[in-house]
């Protein structure tokens, strides 16, 4: 997946803060657990498992001891998966859901399983990018903004490829020589991965002065369920924009025709990952969202 980020230098910090990209994001793996049990097939299904491992390169694992680890995350739930495959590639990712869609099976990407909550967890294959795809690429600087703070330092604009198992302390003992870092700050920074925190949309201690990460993630490289490969960010980069411009015109007409009670009932919080964004649908909105 593919992120851009701004790095702005603040008033009482020598270092740049930074925004990132990152490649592939593959969803958020966010369905309840009783979807995730509609499966028909059992933990450890041979067949499953035999043509994964024929359709992918990376590892594939049905095992009793890895569909254990991989059963828990650090909420208190405890569903165990299908089994386990490690891609190496975007192909790798697109061969798996062609799998699963064969076999009518969930698919559930898993990144540093820091979940609270259990969004890591259920009766799917479970893909674990954290292995493979955990590449970071070089910044790009993007120019010089206005000064901020006290006007002593220049905000420095720039953006970073990363994939989606790249562990945020990693990222950031790379951008440290360039006085740079990234601003979203989970408290599980040194498990957490960046695709991970892209599907939870998460925040930290600073959010409320530099957001969360729909505000540092500039565009994004995502696989859909049927295997599409489509680049967002301020416009829909694919051979099926037009149909992605039409279902995006489609909500916005529908957020349009309830805007009043989506305001009425949005949580007044900043931060809120019940359900869907609804109020980041409307016109105007940034295709992240």
């Amino acid at each position: 997946m593919s992120t851009c980020t701004h790095l702005d230098a603040t008033e009482n910090d020598d270092r740049y803060v930074g925004t990132v990209q990152e490649r592939p994001n593959i969803g958020s793996g966010n369905q309840s657990h009783d979807q995730m049990a509609l499966t028909r097939l059992a933990p450890g299904d041979p067949t499953l498992e035999r043509k994964l491992a024929r359709a992918v390169e990376g590892e594939v694992r049905f095992d009793r001891f890895t569909r254990g680890l991989y059963s828990t995350d650090a909420s208190h739930y405890q569903v165990e998966p299908l089994g386990v495959v490690f891609p190496r590639s975007v192909g790798d990712v697109q061969a798996v859901l062609e799998v699963a869609r064969s076999h009518d099976v969930p698919v559930l990407p898993r990144g540093g399983g820091t979940s609270q909550c259990g969004q890591t967890i259920g009766r799917a294959i479970v893909l674990d990018t954290h292995r493979h795809l955990n590449e970071v690429g070089p910044v790009e600087a993007l120019g010089h903004g206005e000064e901020s703070g006290g006007g002593s330092q220049a905000s420095f604009s720039g953006c970073i490829d990363v994939e989606p198992g790249v562990v945020l302390d990693h990222l950031n003992a790379t951008l440290t020589p360039d006085g740079l870092w990234f601003p979203v700050d989970p408290s599980t920074g040194s498990r957490a991965t960046l695709g991970g925190m892209a599907g939870n949309n998460s925040a930290g201690s600073r959010s409320i002065h530099y957001g969360m990460m729909v505000d540092n993630v500039i565009d994004l490289e995502v696989v859909l369920a049927d295997g599409r490969r489509l680049w967002l960010g301020e416009s829909v980069r694919t051979g099926c924009a037009d149909t992605i411009a039409t279902e995006r015109e489609r909500l916005q007409s529908l957020y349009r025709s309830n805007a009043a009670e989506i305001r009425k009932r949005q949580p007044r919080t900043m931060r809120n990952v019940a359900g869907y964004n609804l109020n980041r649908i409307g016109p105007g909105a940034e295709a992240l969202a």
